[in-house]
């Protein structure tokens, strides 16, 4: 009965076709092998339930294209993944990289690996789209920022939050920016981890790199709205327990722009629905909350909107199909790479249990270029 309410409840939040996905992707069961007659020139390294259900579910249904190869460490996932889009079967990652015939290949491994089959994917003339995070660590960074510029690469990130409807709304609603401050808060119920799972991991980051970067990626785009970034962050992080330092966690961030911004991110059980996250936003004449993706509340003065978003929309269509829709999404890689930077610097923070730092942008470029 649980199982049945929660598809039931799936459907309603999503869809029925992209419920199926997810339903399969948890199950790696089926008689069937999903049809296609597009060209197939994709390929995709990490076949996990975000692979399948997420990536996969855009890329066969929404893409001009579809997948030619995949590859997974688990050769469970793998040859699933292969039989349900009807694919040749690949023997090693090298064979995605050195296919003539593969264009786009998609990173949805391990996180502590993103970096490393980027730059195997750039190398190899590939359009790169990397799951986030991008790079786990200083060095990884230092090494794709080099590649990137090196080849000129044409590359893409899952940092999705930007491309969802409320979020383009929201931008569109406020219209004009001038140099005035944001305040924004964030409450995100997140999945809840054991302590086993490869998050936990040590290499992979822990969940700042993995959960929390998504919203300071968030954060550095609004604060592009403004054309211009701050250069200095008062970064605060309060821990609930300090044998568990990257759950249930707040960090609040202020800037000389008089910015404040507060992501709490809590996991004390599963969501029913999967992640739920509360945005609230207020910027001069502007309050707004986004509830779950899912609707909006715009306040202007007298003036109030209320939109919803069915299917919830946190921004993967958009920002999964980013590169064969470079003129219509693609975002500015510079927030990408200037949200990486904060997000090591607090990952840094966390894994010393500190309380308290100054994040200065321009210095850590510096010891970046060097």
């Amino acid at each position: 009965m649980y199982k049945l309410k929660k598809l039931i409840r799936f459907i309603t939040i999503y869809g029925l076709n992209r419920t199926l996905f997810k339903v399969f992707g948890r199950l790696r069961v089926f008689s069937f092998r999903l049809p296609s007659f597009k060209k197939r020139n994709i390929g995709l390294v990490g076949c996990g339930q975000f692979g399948f259900a997420t990536i996969g579910y855009f890329i066969s249904k929404k893409s001009p294209y579809n997948f030619l190869r995949a590859f997974d460490i688990d050769k469970k996932h793998q040859k699933s993944f292969e039989k349900f889009h009807s694919l040749v079967h690949s023997e090693n990652v090298d064979e995605i990289f050195e296919d003539k015939k593969i264009e786009t290949i998609y990173i949805a491994s391990n996180h502590y690996t993103h970096t490393e089959y980027a730059i195997k994917g750039i190398k190899n003339d590939k359009i790169v789209y990397i799951e986030k995070p991008i790079s786990v660590n200083y060095e990884q960074f230092k090494g794709l920022v080099e590649t990137i510029k090196k080849y000129d690469a044409k590359i893409f990130a899952g940092y999705n939050r930007p491309f969802s409807g409320a979020i383009i709304d929201l931008k569109k609603s406020i219209g004009s920016f001038e140099n005035k401050p944001f305040s924004i808060n964030y409450f995100i119920s997140g999945h809840l981890i054991e302590k086993d799972h490869w998050y936990r991991n040590s290499q992979e980051g822990t969940r700042i790199c993995g959960n929390v970067g998504h919203w300071l990626d968030l954060t550095i785009h609004i604060f592009s709205w403004r054309d211009k970034l701050p250069n200095k962050y008062n970064i605060s992080v309060l821990y609930s327990n300090f044998d568990e330092i990257d759950d249930n966690i707040s960090i609040t961030i202020t800037t000389e722009f008089n910015d404040i911004v507060s992501i709490m991110l809590t996991s004390r059980n599963e969501p029913f629905e999967g992640i739920n996250e509360t945005l609230n936003l207020q910027y001069d004449k502007t309050i707004a909350k986004i509830d779950d993706f899912r609707k909006m509340t715009i306040w202007q003065e007298d003036k109030l909107v209320n939109k919803k978003y069915w299917s919830k929309d946190v921004g993967h269509h958009k920002a999964i199909l980013q590169p064969f829709n470079t003129d219509k999404y693609r975002r500015d890689w510079n927030e990408v790479e200037n949200s990486t930077l904060l997000m090591l610097f607090i990952t840094d923070m966390v894994l010393n249990k500190e309380t308290n730092k100054i994040f200065n942008l321009s210095k850590e470029w510096e010891k970046i270029n060097i």
